[in-house]
């Protein structure tokens, strides 16, 4: 005796294959497998750098009170020079010698917490000018041009007239918005890192 259903039940079993083939097929066609896109492995890695990021800004910003911030003294102390890592220093640009070293507090941690990791970075901060009309961007540290999937973090520090001494440091290019005001400047410190 033949039973009829035996076909009905073999092609039931072939369709069911073949949508769970179609169903696999579509999923990891769904998902993105390259380094280079943004996958969930790579905003994983631009979200740590993030973190990293706002931690740095955060310990530097750090002051007891009645105290400057180690970020805020080294904004005061900043003579306006871009400075390039040479291999082993923050070397001002153009100086081949590398005879003028960058040696701040900002300098200290991210050669302790980014260089080691290979993380690329550059460091700029963004003041008004001109009375408060316009505002200009100059670079601190510079590593390069930053990748697609960089990420910034920044702090602003608040500079009041007490705070600065134009005679100590003379050029500091962070001047006065305002002179009727006891406000000096307010100066965006960015932080830009990316995976190299």
């Amino acid at each position: 005796m033949f039973d009829d259903k035996a076909q009905m039940h073999t092609l039931e079993g072939v369709a069911a294959a073949t949508i769970m083939l179609l169903v696999i097929v579509y999923a990891i066609d769904a998902t993105s497998m390259t380094p280079l896109t943004s996958s969930t492995a790579n905003v994983h890695v631009e979200t740590e750098l993030q973190v990293l990021g706002q931690d740095i800004l955060g310990a530097l910003d750090y002051a007891e009170p009645g105290y400057n911030s180690k970020l805020k003294n080294d904004v005061l102390a900043w003579n306006g020079s871009e400075n390039i890592w040479s291999g082993s220093a923050y070397c001002k640009k153009g100086d081949t010698t590398c005879a003028e070293r960058l040696n701040n507090n900002l300098e200290k941690i991210l050669n302790a917490t980014l260089i080691g990791q290979g993380i690329a970075h550059n460091v700029e901060f963004t003041f008004l000018t001109n009375n408060g009309t316009s505002y200009s961007t100059e670079r601190m540290i510079y590593d390069g041009d930053p990748s697609e999937n960089a990420v910034i973090v920044s702090r602003k520090i608040a500079l009041h007239d007490g705070d600065i001494d134009k005679t100590k440091y003379p050029n500091n290019p962070i001047n006065d918005i305002d002179p009727s005001t006891s406000l000096y400047n307010i100066v965006d410190v960015k932080l830009i890192l990316w995976r190299m």
